[in-house]
């Protein structure tokens, strides 16, 4: 089972990056994946290993190579229908269809890819421009530049049970993109402290079950004071810590408590 890190994680990773790049040039270098030189694979496996990915698992062939181990494929658009949105750590690709003769498939050539945390908002080691660089992206498909999402297998995502029931279950063999509805079962929110000043999908999730219980809160992604209050209330109304962090505890009870209201 691949290692798990949340989208909160790895977009961090990505907007460190991205704040050193503007400060010092991180040139493009072919098979690179350092502050010394990095190209497209190498800037999402670089930020995939400082969010928490070992190497040995991240570190594949190519963007071709990622592109083939996504658990979810589909242009933008399909994308913001499935999901809602266009998750944050989701990677953009530049990709063209048709028969790969180095994979012996039809999934294409994914010559390219990046990060993306939100509109307009992505990086990328740009081979034209030579260096590490913010990449504009719209969120829809872009003549002649990204046209196509993929959700890395590493990534937590924080998606509901129904949304995740679209993802790949073995994404090793992606000669076909098959609907598994047993991904549903599978809950790894628990390993995840998320606190005051968190972002991202694991938040979402948070803010949804709280929601799911009857707590008066909004689903947004950023965990703010409402957030903490909310949770500080859920924490003192099942007898734990009052200290507004959520950590496996607050977790596993928020899990327990809305299996058994939905069961």
């Amino acid at each position: 089972m691949a290692t798990k890190i949340t989208n909160a994680a790895l977009i961090a990773a990505g907007k460190e990056l991205l704040t050193y790049a503007k400060q010092t040039t991180i040139p493009y270098v072919a098979n690179g994946m350092s502050l010394a030189g990095m190209d497209c694979q190498g800037l999402v496996e670089y930020c995939l290993i400082q969010a928490g990915v070992p190497k040995a698992e991240c570190g594949l062939a190519g963007s071709n190579a990622h592109w083939r181990r996504c658990v979810w494929r589909g242009t933008p658009a399909e994308c913001i229908k499935a999901f809602g949105c266009i998750p944050g750590g989701a990677a953009p690709f530049i990709w063209t269809a048709g028969h790969n003769d180095k994979y012996k498939d039809e999934n294409g050539d994914a010559s390219h890819m990046g990060l993306v945390w939100g509109k307009y908002t992505s990086i990328a080691a740009s081979a034209s421009r030579g260096q590490v660089v913010e990449s504009n992206f719209a969120g829809k498909s872009i003549n002649g530049g990204w046209n196509q999402i993929g959700l890395l297998p590493w990534v937590d995502y924080g998606l509901s049970n129904d949304q995740s029931t679209v993802l790949v279950t073995d994404s090793t063999d992606s000669s076909t993109q098959e609907v598994a509805a047993s991904a549903a079962s599978v809950d790894t929110s628990g390993f995840y402290r998320v606190h005051l000043g968190s972002k991202g999908g694991a938040v979402r999730r948070l803010q949804t079950w709280l929601s799911d219980l009857g707590y008066s809160i909004g689903v947004d992604g950023d965990f703010g004071e409402l957030t903490e209050a909310t949770v500080k209330q859920f924490q003192s109304d099942y007898g734990l810590e009052v200290d507004g962090d959520v950590g496996k505890a607050t977790w596993g009870t928020l899990a327990t408590t809305r299996q058994e209201t939905q069961g």
